[in-house]
């Protein structure tokens, strides 16, 4: 195959392909939360990933067990408040942004700690919601909020869903083109 027939279609399909990304912006590593305060988590994600909600969920990685914070999160806002109770002083502690239905991860944040309230280096945003989490990680206690349900996954009725989802649609016939070509290259 030509080198420039491979260059031109390959310069219509890249730019089809959709950016998926999910940063965690805060906490970043070396941040310290306190017990007795609300502690803000923010991040950034790709526009037109299909991410609406995510469940939130925080372990450590000395020892087993989840603390579950926040199921079907919406990803609009980009940030929530964390309060939290009696967790355990520790400086390994994870948050993670999935969807635990599927197992599907989105992001992970940096590692950071929780210790008193004297040494907090984070400050509450009143603007976002606020979940209350307490006590050790528990991974029999269900998520200690679920916000309302939102439109994850849910097919769109009539063009909407064709317009949503051409981009994958023209991907794919891409895909099928190339292996198409590429069987007559052989053949030939």
């Amino acid at each position: 195959m030509p080198t420039t027939l491979l260059f031109v279609l390959f310069a219509w399909v890249l730019p089809l392909a959709q950016a998926n990304y999910f940063i965690v912006t805060a906490p970043t590593a070396g941040t310290q939360w306190a017990n007795g305060a609300a502690n803000l988590v923010t991040w950034t994600k790709g526009v037109g990933d299909g991410i609406f909600a995510v469940d939130i969920e925080m372990s450590r990685l000395s020892q087993d067990g989840i603390t579950y914070v926040a199921k079907e999160v919406p990803t609009a806002p980009g940030a929530l408040n964390i309060f939290i109770q009696d967790l355990p002083q520790a400086d390994d502690y994870y948050l993670l942004f999935l969807n635990s239905t599927s197992g599907n991860m989105f992001g992970l944040s940096p590692k950071f700690s929780i210790g008193s309230s004297a040494n907090s280096t984070v400050t509450a945003n009143p603007s976002v919601a606020t979940v209350t989490v307490s006590g050790a990680p528990n991974p029999t206690v269900p998520f200690a909020t679920t916000f309302p349900a939102t439109a994850n996954g849910v097919a769109m009725p009539g063009w909407q869903a064709l317009t949503h989802a051409m981009p994958q649609m023209l991907a794919t016939v891409g895909v099928v083109m190339m292996c198409l070509l590429g069987g007559a290259w052989t053949i030939l």
